[in-house]
């Protein structure tokens, strides 16, 4: 969606701050849990602490990528720079509510079998967990998806940056998972 102003196309502001408000308010509750959980309660601070604090702080930046589309400090960045980071965003957030959503289509068919635990599982405690994967990181996503197919219109890039965006946001996901471990 665009929005014509005295001959000049502009980006739709409401995905935008629709990531703003979602994907803040998640790291806002997650950071307070963190806080209390490490600081207040003192409980040690571990790898999975610090996995959980870098994944908040991406998060943020998912956010500053999204308001570079649309603040007039944003234009301090390459335009297709903020059309990959935006790309990618969505890449990276979509690629896992989309891949649990299909495994568990193909295990209703019953054409594989696997365990009840993780992806596997089927049960009420399995459907909410997909669900809560959607809220957190799905919609978050295909707002992402908006917010780029907006952007490149509103800049007349090459849809190559959209592509480039993805294969980085996909790349970065499964090396921040290798790094894991």
């Amino acid at each position: 969606m665009l929005i014509i102003q005295e001959n000049k196309m502009t980006v739709a502001p409401w995905p935008i701050y629709a990531i703003t408000v979602l994907v803040g308010g998640f790291v806002v509750i997650v950071l307070a849990m963190w806080i209390n959980s490490h600081l207040l309660q003192e409980e040690p601070i571990d790898q999975t602490a610090w996995i959980i604090l870098a994944a908040l702080l991406l998060r943020v930046f998912t956010i500053l990528i999204a308001l570079a589309s649309i603040q007039k400090w944003g234009q301090l960045f390459p335009s297709w720079a903020v059309l990959g980071g935006l790309s990618g965003s969505a890449s990276a957030q979509l690629i896992y509510p989309v891949a649990e959503l299909i495994v568990k289509l193909v295990l209703l068919t019953g054409l594989i079998e696997s365990s009840p635990t993780g992806l596997g599982n089927m049960s009420l405690t399995g459907w909410f967990n997909l669900s809560a994967v959607w809220v957190i990181f799905g919609i978050p996503g295909m707002l992402f998806v908006l917010a780029a197919k907006n952007y490149k219109t509103s800049t007349s890039l090459s849809t190559k940056w959209l592509w480039i965006g993805s294969l980085l946001g996909i790349t970065s996901l499964f090396f921040i998972g290798w790094l894991i471990g």
